[in-house]
């Protein structure tokens, strides 16, 4: 009897307890991991032309400003003469120091219409120093030395005739507080926009609109040649130091009359061609007025 209760014991089922039980009889359950859609990145916008809008090519001789990505510290504007999208904007300027406890190593920023902070806004852009280092080389030029610089667009930036906009940065890399070291002019002479730095400061830029074909067909315009690629059409010239306005004009005025003549009374009526040069030296004189 005791070996047959020994060997029993052995071969009896161990009860388990409910808790146990209901483990098992518990189907094994897969957790599904959510994922949420990544943010579709902006394309570049497909237009059919692209044309130079804005235009500022004076500058300040060895002042140099940048972008911060603070509120009051991170914009500059241009008002848009062309209605289209906007496909690209180029700034004047060098890459920053590289070994810097101010400068960033990119920005990164969006356009807003009409106000910095709150207006509507559209697209998205961004510059590193990488690239400007790029660009510059491409030009035969070393990353100290100053040149135009690409920003291209990304998204649908609509832009109408006589509306403002503003470049706006958002971020900038490393933690750092400023990036890039833009060319820039005193004393207005692009009065519909201006720099965050100051209301007489105006960067060296230049903007460009596109039209999709759509919008050549809604202003009929028959164009069915392939994109003009102004990146390689277009001549960029060289921005104009303000000393420049020290400099004679560089023009001839012609049939204007001298002192002697109008001792001897004879006629200084100008002629059609100096009406012509007249205009030609009003808006630099517009510009940089003798305050003598």
């Amino acid at each position: 009897m005791t070996c047959i209760l020994f060997f029993g014991c052995g071969t009896d089922p161990v009860e388990k307890s409910p808790e146990e039980n209901a483990t098992i009889a518990q189907p094994n359950v897969v957790e599904a991991e959510i994922t949420t859609p990544a943010e579709a990145e902006l394309d570049y916008p497909k237009v059919k032309i692209e044309e130079l809008d804005h235009s500022q090519e004076f500058f300040k001789e060895q002042h140099t400003t940048s972008f911060s990505y603070l509120p009051r510290k991170n914009w500059t504007s241009f008002t848009a003469s062309k209605d289209g999208l906007l496909t690209k904007i180029l700034l004047y300027g060098k890459a920053n120091l590289l070994e810097s406890p101010h400068y960033g190593l990119s920005m990164s920023g969006f356009v807003r219409e009409k106000k910095p902070d709150t207006g509507p806004k559209f697209g998205k852009w961004s510059l590193s120093r990488d690239e400007i280092v790029e660009q510059l080389a491409s030009q035969g030029l070393g990353p100290r030395e100053d040149g135009w610089l690409t920003i291209r667009i990304r998204g649908n930036v609509p832009q109408r005739v006589g509306t403002k906009y503003f470049l706006v940065c958002d971020q900038i890399t490393e933690n750092k507080a400023w990036f890039g070291e833009f060319a820039f002019a005193e004393e207005d002479p692009y009065e519909f926009g201006r720099h965050w730095l100051n209301p007489k400061h105006d960067l060296v830029l230049r903007t460009y609109v596109g039209k999709t074909e759509e919008q050549l067909k809604l202003i009929q315009i028959a164009d069915q040649d392939e994109p003009k690629d102004l990146r390689k059409d277009e001549f960029l010239p060289e921005p104009i130091s303000q000393n420049a306005r020290e400099a004679p004009l560089p023009y001839i005025q012609e049939n204007i009359s001298s002192p002697d003549n109008a001792l001897n009374g004879k006629n200084t009526q100008s002629s059609p061609s100096e009406g012509n040069q007249t205009k030609k030296k009003s808006m630099f004189d517009r510009l940089f007025k003798n305050k003598n």
